[in-house]
């Protein structure tokens, strides 16, 4: 084994860029968000429903907030425009590293979701505008039955404008 170098563990703890959705949340982006996802809830669109809940007022489901801080702020390039030159593209940039992180220089290319949990905190009212901020919580190298891996767990936490808690979302990244 070997992969995982002091310069790899080093960036254990290292945060990457804050990403900001480009407006705060509409009724009209709420309601398609809540179409697509097939969410039959009355919270999340009727303002009658939404104000006899616990919640008080209409609100978003709960993993919205991992849609709201990854969507492109207008005039910005459109990432799938790579499908164009390379259509064998799986969607997935490993060069660019995960959530803005540095990128963990290791030659094993096959990456895999190897799990993820999540905690929410509360769920964003209408005109919320949602961040998110990634850091390294672990890189460790594991020997399996088809050979050497490196994990990384990476934590994301999400927040509302005035910096308080929305969610907490840690996923493990399998790379082999």
């Amino acid at each position: 084994m070997g992969y995982v170098t002091d310069e790899i563990r080093a960036l254990v703890g290292v945060s990457g860029p804050r990403f900001t959705a480009p407006g705060p949340l509409g009724a009209d982006e709420l309601r398609r968000f809540v179409q697509a996802v097939m969410e039959p809830n009355p919270v999340h669109w009727d303002e009658d429903a939404a104000s006899a809940s616990r919640y008080g007022e209409v609100v978003a489901t709960p993993l919205y907030v991992l849609h709201a801080a990854a969507r492109r702020h207008s005039g910005t390039p459109d990432p799938l425009d790579r499908f164009t030159a390379d259509p064998d593209w799986d969607g997935l940039d490993v060069e660019a590293g995960f959530g803005g992180l540095p990128r963990i220089d290791v030659p094993l290319k096959r990456v895999l979701n190897g799990g993820t949990e999540a905690e929410f905190f509360r769920l964003p009212p209408l005109g919320c505008i949602v961040s998110a901020q990634s850091r390294y919580l672990d890189i460790t190298e594991r020997e399996g039955r088809s050979g050497a891996m490196v994990l990384a767990r990476i934590e994301t936490t999400y927040r509302d404008q005035d910096d308080e808690p929305l969610a907490r979302v840690v996923n493990t990244v399998i790379m082999r």
